[in-house]
């Protein structure tokens, strides 16, 4: 009996440490699931679209002819940063993708260009296809100073040569017999606008752009935030504001346009 004691006690030290180990190694595993949730909870619960409009920066997403690439546009900054993160998503087939990247912002405008696919290590490139648009997410920063802004995009391949589009919200809607010219074409609810607006806005400011250069006219309907008998829409051409004037049915705000970069509705 007495033989058998070091072996006995050789065995409960040996699975005692086992229990130690494990136990460590399933505290280790805790923390660090504790940490990823409390980060993606961040992520969810971080303040979106909180600063006011008119302190926002007047963006486009731009489609490239290869129809493979589009470029992410910051044309002006009211807000001060100096880099700003961005999460694009969209619709791909039945498939959600994505892109992230981080821009400095050492002059404006600025403009980033982005694959709508994926490369191996080995260099080999996938694009990704019949792409429908989804949303852009930034994140603005200059030291301890931030915020969080997120758009909807549309992106329309027209290959059948579709002579309307409309926003992902549905609440931009142009018709026109010029669009059948075009290959690409993207809305985007731009987070703000020019800052060269002075009128009382009275819906988000929606730009378009094209693979080519846009040119043509066509009947537009934006639904404003209220109702207003004074509501016009403006059209922006990239240098300057061109009034439409227009029919206006409750919130639907209807008017005869030329084809330019962007427009929203304002109280005249």
């Amino acid at each position: 009996m007495k033989k058998k004691l070091p072996l006995i006690i050789l065995v409960v030290v040996i699975v005692g440490l086992g229990g130690f180990f494990v136990l460590r190694g399933k505290k280790a595993n805790s923390q660090d699931q504790t940490q990823k949730e409390q980060k993606e909870k961040k992520r969810i619960t971080e303040p979106i679209n909180i600063i006011p409009v008119e302190e926002r920066p007047y963006m486009q997403i731009k489609p490239l002819a290869d129809g493979h690439h589009i470029v992410i546009a910051l044309n002006d900054l009211k807000k001060p940063a100096d880099q700003y993160e961005y999460e694009l998503e969209y619709q791909s087939g039945s498939l959600l993708q994505g892109a992230f990247d981080q821009v400095d912002l050492e002059e404006l405008p600025t403009e980033h260009k982005l694959m709508l696919g994926s490369c191996s290590a080995g260099g080999a490139c996938t694009y990704h296809e019949d792409i429908k648009g989804g949303s852009l997410l930034t994140r603005f920063s200059q030291g301890e100073n931030k915020y969080v802004l997120k758009s909807d995009w549309r992106y329309l391949e027209n290959k059948d040569d579709e002579t309307q589009i409309s926003s992902r919200d549905g609440k931009f809607q142009l018709e026109s017999e010029d669009l059948a010219n075009e290959s690409y074409l993207i809305v985007f609810n731009s987070p703000g606008y020019p800052e060269s607006l002075e009128n009382q806005a009275l819906s988000e400011f929606y730009t378009l752009s094209s693979a080519g250069s846009l040119s043509g006219k066509g009947e537009l309907t934006i639904r404003a935030s209220e109702e207003s008998k004074q509501a016009i829409i403006l059209g922006y051409d990239g240098e300057e504001w061109i009034e439409f004037e227009a029919q206006v049915d409750g919130k639907k705000v209807t008017a005869d346009v030329e084809l330019l970069a962007g427009y929203l509705v304002v109280k005249k």
